[in-house]
């Protein structure tokens, strides 16, 4: 006859070694879940970029060193949010937008940035804070594989301007009025192979800095008249 106690043994063993088995997998399943913050940032908040400038004086960055002060500002030396090693501790002045930012906080954004963790980490909230800016048009149209347009080092003659700004005319010269309201476009709507426009190029580096990345209209408009082909 099979000793009963024998099997109670033999389950409790199991049962120990099931709940053993759990728990160790704990770690595994968490570890799974754990993503570099780039890109947890890539997909829960699209709209935000990590700041890829590597100048002290960006704009966006002396955005984000001016919100590291506020948010730190009674912080004395070594308790601020990344423990930057010059940080200086309490700031008894005023915290101005146009000082540049500090290279340590730069350097602890990129590092922050690969390290893995899990959304709700408070590491993840702090760099979505302190070393992002908001996602513009041009963005998402050059990750669409398009080529964006500068003004910066070009002129209204250069070619892929010139054909981009026939392809507005185009599109827009039957209308009682264009897309963009572009100054000068009445009288120039119906003369091919002309030079861009200013007032167009000035409506596409708006157009391309612009926040408005939910308005598909305008995006696509963008990927149209302000890329090469």
């Amino acid at each position: 006859m099979a000793n009963p106690l024998l099997f109670k043994s033999l389950a409790g063993a199991g049962g120990v070694a099931a709940a053993t088995g759990a728990a160790l997998g704990i770690p595994k399943l968490l570890e799974e879940k754990e993503k570099p913050v780039s890109e947890l940032i890539k997909i829960h908040n699209p709209e935000k970029r990590l700041i890829t400038a590597t100048a002290v004086g960006d704009s966006a960055w002396k955005k984000a060193w001016q919100a590291y002060r506020t948010t730190n500002k009674s912080a004395p030396v070594g308790k601020d949010t990344f423990q930057l090693s010059d940080w200086s501790g309490v700031i008894s002045g005023d915290i101005n937008a146009t000082d540049d930012a500090k290279k340590t906080l730069l350097d602890a954004c990129s590092l922050n940035s690969k390290k893995k963790v899990l959304q709700d980490s408070q590491l993840y909230k702090d760099v979505l804070s302190y070393c992002t800016r908001d996602t513009t048009i041009s963005d998402l149209v050059t990750e669409s594989k398009k080529t964006v347009l500068s003004k910066i080092g070009t002129q209204t003659s250069d070619p892929k301007w010139k054909a981009a700004w026939e392809r507005y005319r185009l599109a827009n010269k039957g209308l009682s009025t264009d897309a963009w309201s572009v100054s000068g476009f009445s009288s120039a709507k119906d003369n091919a192979n002309q030079n861009a426009l200013d007032g167009f190029r000035d409506q596409c580096e708006s157009k391309l800095a612009s926040t408005s990345i939910k308005d598909m209209k305008l995006l696509e408009q963008v990927k149209s008249w302000c890329t090469a082909e």
